[in-house]
């Protein structure tokens, strides 16, 4: 019989209540980091049973939070305070972050480390994926106020007099645009090493679509259409040319490649629940 047992985020000293917005496994799997409602970044040791490590880590909300690559001593943290930092546990000062990467005009929704110890990827607010390489934080933010305007994207459109702002010192390698991030916390992924070398990017939308991007170009190769609302989040396997993605819609579909092509990051579409038949695209 399996046994479903809660884990306790709380803090002895403070009993209120707190959203947890993003969850990752380390590597090893004996330790979950969480990031929360309450602007901080909690450590769960699963062979202890019990929080190790908790970080007031920003001044909002922290919407994403993943290790940096298989040793679990880096951390990367969003927010919705706009910033991205990353925190080295192997610190004496383990309570401040080695350096601050700023860039986004908006929360950060999702972060994704591409498991090198050097970069990773942020979605944003501000309708924007944004890649960074840690070598090139700050080690404090500069004194400015990015962000200009007021709106709630969880039922508001995106200012159109904001699309195309920059931060006065955006820290990032590139941005890309294209897809829109509305009404929830959506992801964004590269993609995987053994199949394409992690040369795209791809996110879902709130446009309802899935969108790729080639990391070196930063141009959108493909968008695949089918989903009938918000695509939050999807998935590519490891190995296989196949794709999943989630909507509010309530379906998943799935996206694989067609049999008679040799590009094996080709991929079509075909509806989980009915109508299994695909529309092919190329990349």
């Amino acid at each position: 019989q399996d046994i479903h047992e809660g884990l306790n985020f709380s803090a002895a000293d403070d009993e209120s209540s707190f959203g947890i917005f993003s969850i990752k496994f380390s590597k090893d799997g004996r330790e979950i980091a969480v990031g929360n409602s309450n602007e901080s970044i909690c450590i769960y040791d699963l062979g202890a049973n019990k929080v190790t490590e908790r970080i007031q880590a920003h001044v909002a909300d922290v919407n994403a939070v993943t290790f940096a690559d298989e040793s679990s001593d880096v951390l990367y943290s969003g927010s919705d305070d706009s910033l991205c930092k990353v925190w080295d546990r192997r610190c004496h000062k383990r309570t401040k972050p080695v350096g601050v990467l700023a860039g986004h005009l908006d929360g950060v929704t999702f972060i994704d480390s591409r498991g090198d110890g050097h970069y990773f990827i942020s979605n944003c607010k501000d309708q924007t994926i944004k890649l960074w390489d840690i070598r090139k934080l700050s080690s404090a933010t500069k004194d400015c106020t990015p962000k200009a305007y007021e709106w709630d994207y969880r039922w508001m459109t995106y200012p159109s007099e904001a699309r195309f702002l920059k931060h006065p010192y955006d820290q990032s390698l590139a941005t890309f645009r294209g897809h829109s991030v509305l009404r929830t916390l959506i992801r964004c992924h590269f993609s995987p090493m053994h199949s394409t070398g992690q040369r795209y990017i791809y996110t879902g939308s709130s446009d309802q679509c899935v969108y790729i991007y080639d990391v070196a170009t930063g141009n959108v190769v493909e968008t695949l259409k089918w989903h009938e609302s918000i695509v939050r989040d999807c998935s590519w396997h490891p190995h296989l040319p196949t794709l999943v993605s989630s909507s509010w819609d309530g379906y998943l579909v799935r996206w694989e490649a067609t049999e008679d092509d040799d590009d094996p990051t080709t991929l079509n579409k075909g509806k989980q629940k009915m109508c299994p038949e695909g529309y092919t695209f190329t990349l």
